[in-house]
């Protein structure tokens, strides 16, 4: 069963480009990660500091060896300083094709 994922991150004011430069920088390395399926990084329209991730994985276990790789760690050190709010949901897949 594949792990689909989404992941919320609101920018502090005045962070938004230097949030999206981080976030962009890991993009390349992680799509030819063991187990991407997709992983995507998205801004809404309404709300430009949201930045939102969708993203999905083959296993558990494959998503949990991403979040260890040193290219996101070294991305989540400096997150703190850049956003206001952040949430990271696993999801299950009920139905239907790719998100």
């Amino acid at each position: 069963m594949t792990i689909p994922l989404v992941a919320i991150f609101l920018a502090k004011p005045g962070a938004e480009e230097k949030l999206e430069t981080l976030f962009r920088s890991v993009i390349a390395t992680t799509l030819k990660e063991e187990g991407c399926i997709s992983y995507q990084l998205n801004r809404a329209l309404d709300q430009p500091r949201r930045f939102v991730w969708t993203e999905e994985w083959e296993s558990r276990d494959l998503l949990d060896k991403h979040i260890a790789a040193p290219h996101i760690t070294a991305i989540l050190a400096e997150i703190p300083d850049l956003v206001e709010s952040a949430e990271v949901i696993p999801l299950r897949k009920v139905d239907g094709g790719a998100a």
